[in-house]
């Protein structure tokens, strides 16, 4: 039997949402029918891009090459940075392309690092308009512009705005659409950005959190219905993941300006942590030694240690906030945010498999967000053979 994938990714959801999460209906019933695990280790930095890509590649950081949402930008202003958008910069090989080498036909809504992904026949990537730019001309850019155009031509009105909720009920509805199609995807990967969005603006365990995660159960739902609907389920495999969790952090800190007045290095932010550049970080080292308390520093990372965590190649200082603190360019209004160390109960993700050969009604103890890939791999019969990760054969009849 023919074997397809639906991946879907439940930005912001960790540990500690799993029972809230999967007590849903649409969530439950998959949880039932496969198995899942509650307890996947993240990677560090507990930040969107980077995790993402570690998803679809099986690897670390200091191996796929993505460190951060944005490349190092420290001299133009937060508004103007730019992302890792394009697929290009990842270093290693992806699961879109491992199923493009296959024959499989690949889709992907809203997944970071995928603009001008040759391995994609439908994509509609998660792309960020900077001042001055138009959302629309970009997307024709960096997705794939013929059946992009053809979308909004056909749906455009239908998406209210390109802020949450209205981007996430968009997205599902691409996904119904490409599953009524003539043609529907053998691989499909969709990135849930509801729950993310609502914690950073109101808190980790607001009330508009509470409903986000209703919604990403109702999209999460129409996805799967509109599988069912055109007849595939059973030959369907369905991977929910997720990539950090997120703690209430409502005190901003300007680590980037101190550092450079104090020691001329400068600071990227990652949320409750940053990465340190410049010429002397020994002097860096000890001005945020000496300046713990203020600067509201938890914990001093050396280089060694960032390699221990799978970090960044090129980092070799970084720092973590005191509980409630956050690294910020400039002063603004902040809840919930992540970026932390994977020492943090939030840092331990969720991953549910089910479908064709996945066993039913079980859960893992633990797992790593590296082996996603490559187990996903083995179910498909994909190569893969740079992932870092192990595959997880328990999950399997």
């Amino acid at each position: 039997m023919k074997k397809r994938l639906c991946m879907i990714s439940l930005d912001a959801a960790s540990c500690v949402d799993a029972q809230r999460l999967f007590a849903l209906p649409n969530l439950k019933r998959l949880r039932e029918e496969g198995v899942f695990c509650s307890r996947v280790e993240t990677v560090y930095p507990t930040i969107t891009y980077p995790i993402h890509a570690s998803i679809l590649t099986g690897c670390y950081p200091e191996k796929h090459g993505i460190p951060h949402n944005q490349p190092f930008q420290p001299d133009t202003p937060p508004a103007m940075r730019k992302w890792y958008w394009e697929v290009g910069q990842i270093r290693a090989k992806t699961l879109h392309q491992a199923a493009r080498e296959q024959g499989m036909d690949v889709a992907s809504i809203l997944w970071p690092v995928t603009g001008k992904n040759p391995y994609t026949r439908r994509n509609f990537p998660e792309i960020l308009p900077l001042p001055g730019e138009n959302a629309a001309l970009k997307m024709l850019r960096y997705g794939t512009p013929l059946w992009v155009l053809a979308t909004e031509v056909k749906h455009g009105k239908q998406r209210v705005s390109i802020k949450q909720p209205h981007l996430d009920r968009y997205a599902a509805l691409l996904c119904e659409n490409l599953y009524a199609s003539r043609r529907p995807p053998d691989v499909l990967t969709v990135h849930l950005v509801d729950l993310d969005s609502m914690r950073h603006w109101h808190g980790t365990e607001s009330e508009e959190a509470m409903q986000a995660m209703e919604r990403l159960d109702e999209n999460v739902g129409r996805i799967v219905q509109a599988v069912e609907k055109a007849g595939l389920y059973e030959e369907t495999l369905f991977c929910i993941v997720s990539d950090h969790g997120h703690r209430d952090a409502p005190r901003g800190v300007l680590l980037d300006v101190a550092l450079k007045k104090h020691t001329g290095c400068r600071a990227q932010t990652l949320g409750m942590g940053a990465y340190v550049f410049g010429e002397d970080l020994e002097a860096a080292k000890r001005y945020l030694e000496e300046n713990r308390e203020k600067l509201c520093i938890e914990t001093l990372y050396d280089q060694a240690q960032i390699r221990a965590m799978h970090g960044p190649e090129n980092v070799q200082l970084a720092v973590e906030a005191k509980d409630g603190c956050c690294f910020v360019d400039e002063m603004e209004e902040t809840r919930g945010e992540h970026g932390f160390s994977l020492a943090y109960p939030q840092a331990r993700v969720l991953w549910l498999m089910c479908g064709p050969g996945i066993r039913k009604g079980e859960t893992m103890a633990e797992a790593k967000i590296v082996d996603i890939a490559p187990t996903l791999a083995r179910a498909l019969g994909l190569s893969m053979p740079e992932c870092q990760g192990q595959a997880k054969t328990e999950l399997f009849v």
